[in-house]
């Protein structure tokens, strides 16, 4: 009989992983929405969720004249105006980990949430009036964006009011991650990010969040989550091992831990897994 991790997993690969080689973007909000269903709120109605942000898009349609003749940027001051001003969503800088930031139909109720959300928000607003936009995997800072004729683009940052993104602001960005290097700005950094990569980011985003608040069982189903997805994922293999040692399940985290030391032998994080490995060594008298 499954358990209800298997169960959970089965439902994720159902109605999102099956279509994520797909990659139509437009369906991010969706598979955002079944990521709060199937972890916490397993009563939530998809279809009226998105019919709350659909509402939205529709408030600026009514109150703007021929809004497809607008340029991108005033386009983009419509949906700041209604989503920022008069619906009042903002970043949630005091309780950035709380897992609730996470969960789509949380950041709708609350009108607080984390980049990778409020842009979600921001793209499914967006598609409501017709005007393109695409995910950008920002490091450690989700963002969106327009391309306009030419290939110029146009990179949004839903987290900070929808405001427009020079090179300037997005070199800010990439020195508050890389604190330690000097990483030059390149156009690889504000590429259009596939489905599965922005699904896998969620994951990636709620799982830290289980972390940091111990919540070890909810870690290890949404680690499951991201191993549906890709079965090669480096870390969420590595973070299997770390949950069974949280757990205390010692001979389970040194199964993976060896396997783990074996598919990524040049990994960044050996050193302290081969500590690990020699240490559930120790303690169960296994010899290196």
């Amino acid at each position: 009989m499954p358990t209800d991790i298997e169960r959970a997993v089965n439902d994720w690969h159902t109605n999102v992983v099956q279509y994520l080689g797909a990659d139509d973007v437009s369906k991010l909000p969706e598979y955002a929405l079944h990521l709060s269903r199937i972890v916490a709120f397993p009563e939530l109605e998809i279809g009226h969720e998105l019919n709350k942000i659909d509402q939205i898009g529709h408030k600026i349609l009514e109150g703007t004249k021929n809004f497809s003749d607008l340029r991108p940027t005033q386009m983009i001051e419509k949906i700041n105006d209604q989503l920022y001003r008069k619906q009042n969503f903002r970043p949630n800088k005091d309780d950035y980990y709380n897992p609730l930031n996470s969960f789509l139909n949380v950041v709708l109720k609350r009108k607080l949430g984390i980049p990778i959300t409020l842009s979600l928000l921001y793209l499914r607003i967006a598609d409501i009036l017709s005007f393109r936009l695409l995910p950008v995997n920002f490091p450690s800072h989700f963002l969106i964006k327009h391309v306009l004729e030419g290939d110029s683009e146009i990179i949004i940052d839903p987290y900070n009011e929808g405001r427009i993104m020079d090179d300037y602001s997005l070199k800010q960005l990439l020195d508050q991650t890389f604190t330690k290097s000097n990483v030059t700005l390149t156009k690889a950094f504000v590429e259009k990010a596939s489905a599965t990569r922005v699904a896998l980011r969620m994951l990636n985003n709620l799982k830290t969040s289980y972390f940091e608040c111990q919540d070890i069982d909810k870690a290890l189903l949404i680690n499951e989550m991201i191993l549906d997805i890709d079965d090669n994922d480096q870390y969420g293999f590595r973070d299997k091992g770390m949950i069974f040692l949280r757990s205390k399940k010692n001979s389970d985290a040194l199964t993976i831990f060896s396997e783990y030391i074996e598919k990524y032998p040049e990994a960044e994080d050996i050193d302290p897994i081969l500590d690990i490995i020699r240490k559930l060594r120790t303690k169960n008298n296994v010899d290196l």
